[in-house]
């Protein structure tokens, strides 16, 4: 899933790049363009939420693990 987020990301940009180079040079095709550039804009938001909630993810695991770590220490100790 990692490799689609970057490749819809990459792709994102390119396409973004090309309407904004369509809409500069003002090409005679330039609302095909401008469309295809604001696919980009969606690709490019996308694999970055992909990123971000991986990240929130990866972050949410290490705090169970340090809840449960932290769990056990403290209650399987006698008293």
């Amino acid at each position: 899933m990692k490799k689609i987020a970057i490749v819809l990301a990459l792709t994102g940009v390119i396409l973004a790049t090309l309407a904004q180079y369509a809409f500069l040079n003002d090409w005679m095709w330039f609302k095909v363009f401008h469309t295809l550039g604001f696919i980009g804009y969606i690709f490019i938001i996308s694999g970055l939420a992909y990123f971000s909630l991986w990240f929130i993810h990866q972050l949410s695991r290490d705090e169970k693990d340090r809840i449960k770590r932290y769990y056990h220490e403290h209650h399987n100790e006698p008293e």
